[in-house]
Parts: structure tokens; C-alpha cells; sequence
């Protein structure tokens, strides 16, 4: 009767823990971005382009959030983002979180899909940018440091939740953020 009741409860212990946070390890190419027929290296800077998605390996850029959007949304079937067409819900949000350089959703914006993993903005040289945001279809965290280092912000990045800007305090301090 002792084991199965110790059986019980170490599987009830292992189906009641919090997920384990792991850092997202971007490949190399993670900040070189497919832009209008050539690439740049957004840690660089943004140059031209104004609207960027990634998988945390692939990254397309656009003139226009307009063009991006039409890029998520299958309209240029020619450049969609492997990850965002290929891999199940398990991996990639079926709609995209969207940070924002200036309020009232304005400024550059950073499209991101990736589930279960840490991203850190750097990458994308969006560490310290965010000043307003929407939320796709699954709930996100927002952290102050690198590798979900607290703070977390307090404000709702529920899925579907969006602000035109940030809470006070929190505007240009966001550094990661992690998507479930």
C-alpha cells in the first residue's frame, strides 16, 4: 500500500509544479533578418525597417507593420516564417506578442511566437524599448532583466491583453519576456 501511495504522490508533485523556466538560446542568425532581398544584423540597429517578427531563428523584417502584418497572416506566402507555418501550437503562439517603441502602439514594433522559453530582447536590440504591447493568444510575462530576472511587470499581458502604454515606472524596461 506504501508505494503506491508514494507513487501518487510524487506523480501528483510532478504534475502540480510550475513549469521549469529555460533560457531561449537564439542561433546566431536569430538577430540577421531577412530585409527586402538582403539582411541585417538588427543588433546593429534596425536601419529601414520598422516591424520585425521572429521565431528565435528566423527573422523577417518589413518597412511597415501593415507588411508585417500581411507576413503573419499568410498574405506573403513566399516569406512566411518556417516556425509560425511548420510547428503545432506546442511551440509557436498562434498569434503573435507585440512590443511597441512608443506608446499608443506606435514607433517599431517586435513581433514574438515562441512558447515556453525566455526571450531576451537584446537579441533583436528591443532590450529597453517597450512602451506599449498586445498580446496574442497566449499569456506572456514581462521581466526587467535579462533571462527572466525580476521584477516582473505588474500590468495584464493576459492573452488578448493590450496598452497603449506602460505602467508607470515600466516604460523602456522590459529585457524579456516569456510566452506560455
Amino acid at each position: 500500500m506504501r508505494p503506491i501511495l508514494l507513487a501518487t504522490v510524487l506523480l501528483t508533485t510532478a504534475l502540480l509544479a510550475p513549469p521549469q523556466v529555460v533560457a531561449a538560446v537564439p542561433s546566431r542568425s536569430a538577430s540577421i533578418a531577412e530585409f527586402e532581398g538582403g539582411t541585417i544584423d538588427l543588433r546593429n540597429g534596425w536601419g529601414e525597417a520598422a516591424a520585425c517578427a521572429t521565431d528565435g531563428v528566423n527573422t523577417e523584417c518589413f518597412r511597415t507593420e501593415d507588411e508585417l502584418d500581411q507576413f503573419l497572416t499568410g498574405g506573403d506566402t513566399t516569406r512566411q516564417l518556417d516556425a509560425l507555418v511548420d510547428v503545432g501550437i506546442q511551440s509557436a503562439c498562434a498569434t503573435v506578442l507585440k512590443l511597441f517603441s512608443n506608446p499608443s502602439f506606435g514607433g517599431s514594433v517586435l513581433a514574438l511566437s515562441t512558447r515556453f522559453a525566455v526571450i531576451n530582447l537584446s537579441t533583436w536590440s528591443f532590450s529597453n524599448v517597450t512602451s506599449s504591447y498586445s498580446v496574442g493568444a497566449c499569456s506572456s510575462t514581462f521581466y526587467d532583466g535579462a533571462n527572466a530576472v525580476p521584477p516582473v511587470y505588474p500590468g495584464n499581458t493576459s492573452a488578448g491583453a493590450s496598452a497603449a502604454s506602460m505602467l508607470a515606472g515600466w516604460d523602456n524596461r522590459i529585457s524579456s519576456v516569456y510566452i506560455s
